[in-house]
């Protein structure tokens, strides 16, 4: 057989070459001795309850009326009316069908978005820890990322006063805003909101609004969108997603709310990605939407389940002497620190000796963020009795650890 003695790097982008792999799914290649089977993953954040079943059927329906061929490439009107309404409901949000993009999920949603905005050397501030992907399209648009650091003892909110600092002595396009927090779960408190609202009419800046786990809320605590202030709605641009609230990641289904000058532009972009969303995704999100009563009680199920579950997590978590924790208000993400720990070597350790899967905090950050080092992100998205046996390990992991 002839070997390849081709080098491949010469052909490709520098840009992707320097982009890693998301350590999300990273952490998934280390070695364990513990047999697979018997590994518990707290590492993705995808919801481990089922599709509802009456959104099963609207595939079966869809397949039925033949929706199988291209779409609007904004998306199917009924689609995005019904996403209108149940913005409007919900959210206390108003926009128009046009308004509204239907996107291939909430990840083509945040490619679009930027790649439409930002261009070479144009600065975006993003708060860490941050999901990472963010990160990531901001090299592929070659422009510069302005970090601005949040602190678990703050409940990860946002620093106004560091914010504005960045902004008296660099030109911002865009500020980047996730509440809930991927991956803390942070839900960012109203007064935050308003001061942004201010800062970005004063600065000039755009705001993309991360909303995708909006509705995934605990402690009944309200929830309320930047765009819902009237002088934040013209610059604000809403990604959004039915992965998480129903339990959907599979179908790729997300949506973009935005003035219809920046829809316009964005959906070129997504135009070229995809050419439109998945039809049978469509149709299956739209009867979603339709079905109001299961639709409520898909979501106060799924709520309720990881609310309890983070509780569950926060209780054996504060047992701990060397955990300290947050507690998170949205999402279903803990993000614990614990001091003067390589969390790299540990979250390597805990793989391979007790077959738990966690992220290290610092895949959420940036090097020179050291604290950010000190975390793990764990998912609470796993049966309960599975969870407690997984959190017990990692409780017991880092004690180990320490004296190893």
């Amino acid at each position: 057989m002839l070997t390849n003695t081709l080098s491949y790097n010469q052909f490709m982008n520098p840009v992707v070459l320097a982009t890693p792999i998301s350590g999300i799914r990273l952490v998934n290649s280390w070695e364990s001795k513990i047999s697979l089977k018997n590994q518990i993953f707290l590492n993705i954040g995808q919801p481990d309850l089922p599709t509802p079943d009456y959104i099963k059927e609207a595939v079966v329906q869809a397949l039925e009326k033949d929706k199988t061929r291209y779409t609007n490439i904004l998306g199917e009107k009924y689609l995005r009316e019904a996403i209108v309404e149940f913005q409007k409901e919900s959210h206390n949000l108003s926009y128009s069908s046009n308004e509204v993009l239907v996107t291939a999920g909430g990840q083509s949603a945040i490619f679009a978005v930027l790649n439409s905005i930002l261009s070479p050397k144009d600065n975006i501030v993003i708060p860490f820890p941050s999901y990472p992907p963010y990160l990531n399209v901001v090299k592929y648009c070659r422009s510069k990322i302005i970090p601005l650091e949040t602190k678990g003892e703050e409940d990860f909110d946002i620093n106004i006063e560091k914010l504005e600092v960045i902004l008296k002595s660099n030109p911002v396009k865009v500020f980047l805003l996730i509440s809930p927090s991927n991956p803390t779960g942070t839900v960012i408190p109203l007064r935050t909101l308003e001061k942004i609202v201010d800062l970005s009419i004063k600065y000039n800046f755009l705001i993309i609004s991360d909303e995708i786990y909006s509705d995934i809320i605990f402690d009944k605590l309200p929830y309320t969108s930047i765009a819902s202030f009237p002088e934040a709605r013209e610059r604000t641009i809403i990604i959004q997603s039915f992965s998480k609230m129903l339990s959907m990641c599979g179908f790729r289904i997300g949506y973009i709310l935005a003035p219809t000058p920046i829809i316009d532009q964005v959906k070129v972009i997504h135009h070229t990605m995809t050419i439109c969303a998945n039809n049978l995704a469509q149709y299956a999100a739209y009867k979603a939407l339709e079905d109001k009563k299961q639709l409520k009680n898909s979501i106060l199920h799924l709520v309720h389940t990881y609310q309890d579950r983070r509780n569950l997590c926060m209780g054996i978590l504060k047992e701990s002497a060397s955990f300290s924790v947050s507690k998170p208000r949205g999402a279903f993400y803990l993000f614990p620190k614990a001091d003067s720990i390589n969390m790299i070597e540990f979250c390597q350790w805990l793989k391979y000796n007790y077959g738990v899967t966690t992220v290290p905090g610092s895949y959420f950050s940036l090097e020179q963020i050291k604290e950010h080092h000190q975390y793990l992100r764990i998912c609470y998205t796993a049966e309960k009795e599975k969870l407690m046996l997984g959190m017990n390990k990692i409780v017991s992991a880092i004690e180990a650890f320490k004296k190893k």
